[in-house]
């Protein structure tokens, strides 16, 4: 991580680490407890999707981040519940790196149990289709840290997963 640091500022390069997140790895997916989906509508994202899970990514400032984002939801996996209008109130995408994460749910939705629903059903896919199971968790994202432990994930301690800004474009570094 250093060096990369040291490197733009030699070089005169702006930049700043957006984030160090926890590598969380979910090694057997048998292991994952029974989750209650009755009555909830389970889909994939699709690009009519893109503005609302750009709008609460934290991370999406510009148009790269849509790019990103598209590209995500057009050629990787992603799970969302929906409302009754179709609209998403919970998502999780696939990184090009084949991690899990954008996880969210809209606040008026939390505390219901769609999260776990989300994640679990994500892990049972990306699973059978021979990826595999693991995301970032930002350390001070507890409630997220703890979904994942309690959906029998582990963190890795050797490997950190870092979020960069050079130039204020976004560089992704495991």
């Amino acid at each position: 991580m250093e060096i990369f640091k040291a490197v733009a500022s030699e070089k005169g390069v702006p930049s700043s680490t957006l984030a160090v997140c926890h590598t969380m790895i979910l090694e057997d997916v048998s292991k994952l407890p029974q989750v209650d989906s009755s009555g909830i509508s389970l889909s994939s994202l699709d690009e009519s999707h893109l503005g609302l899970v750009n709008q609460m990514w934290k991370f999406a400032k510009d148009e790269i981040a849509v790019s990103m984002i598209r590209n995500m939801i057009t050629h990787f996996p992603s799970c969302c519940v929906l409302d009754p209008e179709g609209k998403p109130v919970s998502w999780m995408l696939m990184y090009v790196s084949c991690a899990m994460g954008m996880l969210y749910t809209l606040p008026e939705h939390r505390g219901k149990g769609y999260a776990k629903v989300v994640v679990s059903t994500m892990a049972k896919r990306l699973h059978t289709e021979g990826y595999p199971v693991y995301c970032f968790v930002e350390p001070e994202n507890m409630v997220s840290y703890r979904l994942f432990k309690n959906l029998g994930f582990s963190e890795d301690p050797l490997y950190k997963h870092v979020f960069y800004t050079f130039n204020e474009h976004k560089i992704f570094q495991g």
